[in-house]
């Protein structure tokens, strides 16, 4: 069987959970009893009424990861259709794209809040600051304590 892997498309599809997903997808059919679906960066849109107002809520399929390929077999898919609506290809397009740019910023926030941290660190150590001494002195020190604690562990058998 010839693999459809090449071709990307956009693709509505309903799982057998009752999830309706929108998804970029690709469809490798190697196994031909079951093919493996690639989803990218799929979200789920749900749709609410209140009174004459209808909206629609996007999410991400998954919210617990920040993946944005995963990988569903056929059999878990009731039905799929490859969407031609450029409205809603620019709603899935435009969400991620939000998404990503997100992600992105507060990535870039991290490493700069990271960096500030490190340069305060750094600013505050100064030579008054702890013990300073020989290794040869401390090592003296630390094992007449040793010692000291060991006759007096004695002392008390």
């Amino acid at each position: 069987m010839n693999s459809d892997l090449e071709r990307e498309f956009y693709c509505t599809l309903k799982l057998v959970s009752g999830e309706e997903i929108v998804s970029l997808i690709m469809v490798d059919d190697t196994d031909a009893l079951d093919p493996l679906i690639i989803l990218q960066e799929p979200i789920v849109i749900q749709y609410s009424t209140q009174g004459a107002f209808s909206q629609i809520k996007l999410e991400p399929w998954l919210k617990t990861t920040e993946e944005d390929i995963f990988f569903i077999r056929l059999s878990k898919v009731i039905t799929m259709t490859e969407i031609y609506d450029i409205d809603l290809i620019n709603l899935y397009t435009d969400f991620n794209d939000q998404k990503n740019e997100l992600k992105e910023e507060r990535e870039e926030m991290e490493e700069t809040e990271d960096l500030i941290d490190k340069s305060q660190a750094e600013k505050n150590i100064s030579k008054k600051m702890g013990f300073l001494g020989s290794i040869s002195d401390t090592k003296k020190s630390l094992e007449e304590l040793f010692k000291k604690d060991i006759k007096d562990n004695t002392k008390e058998l």
